[in-house]
């Protein structure tokens, strides 16, 4: 099982929540493979890098047996309204070359 960990942003708190994607896998043979969120870090973090700094300790260890893939780059914009669900798609080729 693979999972995909992103930084969601919370424009109304300005905070920032590490955010899980477990896979999902279509019913078609495909290249892409899809993620569905199914959890955030709710309490945020004022500081990017100090929400960053729990990614290993806190969510790498508590998914120990899974593929864990990361894409941090860039945030995921959240308005702080609602639950904050979503669906990831990503290539095979994006995978296969995954570098942490």
């Amino acid at each position: 099982m693979k999972v995909l960990i992103m930084m969601l942003f919370n424009t109304s708190t300005s905070t920032y929540h590490p955010i899980m994607y477990f896979e999902h896998p279509f019913f078609a043979d495909t290249d892409l493979v899809r993620f569905k969120s199914k959890g955030h870090r709710t309490n945020g973090f004022v500081d990017r890098d100090m929400a960053l700094a729990t990614i290993q300790p806190e969510l790498v260890d508590r998914l120990g047996g899974y593929s864990i893939y990361k894409d941090l780059d860039d945030n995921l914009i959240w308005d702080g309204e609602d639950i904050p669900a979503d669906i990831q798609l990503r290539n095979n080729s994006w995978i296969d070359n995954y570098k942490e």
